[in-house]
């Protein structure tokens, strides 16, 4: 029997959870932005106490450099933050969407094995990526070299062709591992062999989910967030030309709070439920896929995932 996922009824997945939990949705989103907005606030202080002067200066000061510094440390505790925060989020929408009935406290954000098994998933995957990437360089250049001395234009022709060729080899394996992660979430355990196997005859079908997800995430974020953007800065009033002659002036920026962060703060409600439901919109349609999958698999071993 030959097993498919329908690709409308994985890209509406995101789309009917955000119906059936809006509020879980928004306590995603608020957990994703929140890191952010603390982070935004503190670079915000930060570079407001950093004079142009020493912005423009060849020879900067000693206290600038240390302020730098201190933008990198937080810049890089935010991602890894950010990281953490992801894995929380995406291991609750796959058990959203793969057990429906499963009672969810605190929209279930929690850290256990499924976010751990979502962790060393993607640890591996981006691991795998960085160094196929790494090794196609090399291969490419190392075609190119070769033939450098024969034709300079074939050189870099089949140097080209060579990394064209390996990039869409790599595409290929990144799509045919796309399901392990939910599939470890959905079968209890570290599921790089099944996940693999479930992806096997589907790499077109996840082509085309992963394009209509980039499509429709797209179009939203250039309908929603350019309105959002427009309405909070006509709203709050910002003139960019009076900020950019007072930054040609050389004066330091200087930040009110008393009126940032009302408006940071009325920003966070609709910008933290945006952020929750693209996020659905994208890892939800993988969940449903890989829940469409197992049920029409072989069911000789019992599965805690919900098949129905």
């Amino acid at each position: 029997m030959t097993t498919a996922f329908s690709i409308g009824e994985a890209l509406a997945s995101g789309f009917r959870l955000t119906r059936r939990r809006p509020l879980r949705v928004w306590a995603w989103g608020m957990a994703s932005v929140a890191p952010s907005l603390l982070f935004g606030a503190l670079m915000l202080r930060l570079f407001g106490a950093i004079a142009m002067e020493d912005m423009a200066s060849g020879e900067p000061s000693a206290a600038f450099v240390g302020q730098m510094m201190q933008f990198q440390v937080w810049s890089g505790l935010a991602n890894i933050l950010q990281a953490l925060i992801w894995v929380v989020v995406t291991a609750a929408i796959f058990r959203a969407v793969l057990f429906p009935e499963r009672p969810t406290p605190w929209a279930g954000l929690k850290v256990g094995m499924d976010e751990i098994r979502v962790a060393v998933v993607a640890l591996a995957m981006i691991v795998a990526f960085y160094a196929a990437a790494i090794v196609i360089g090399l291969l490419a250049f190392a075609v190119g070299a070769g033939l450098w001395f024969v034709s300079e234009m074939a050189a870099v022709a089949l140097g080209l062709m060579t990394a064209v060729a390996a990039g869409l080899a790599v595409w290929g394996v990144l799509l045919r591992a796309c399901l392990i992660m939910p599939a470890s979430v959905a079968l209890d355990d570290f599921a790089f062999v099944t996940g693999w196997k479930l992806s096997k005859g589907q790499v077109l079908r996840l082509l085309g989910l992963s394009l209509a997800i980039v499509f429709v995430v797209l179009a939203i974020e250039l309908a929603l967030l350019a309105m959002i953007a427009v309405v909070l800065f006509l709203a709050a009033g910002v003139n960019v030309f009076s900020l950019a002659a007072m930054l040609d002036q050389g004066a330091p920026p200087e930040v009110d709070w008393g009126v940032l962060i009302p408006w940071a703060l009325a920003a966070f409600v609709p910008l933290s439920w945006l952020q929750g439901f693209l996020t659905t919109v994208v890892m939800a349609p993988y969940a449903e896929a890989c829940r469409s999958l197992l049920a029409q698999g072989p069911q000789d071993e019992p599965r805690p995932v919900a098949l129905g």
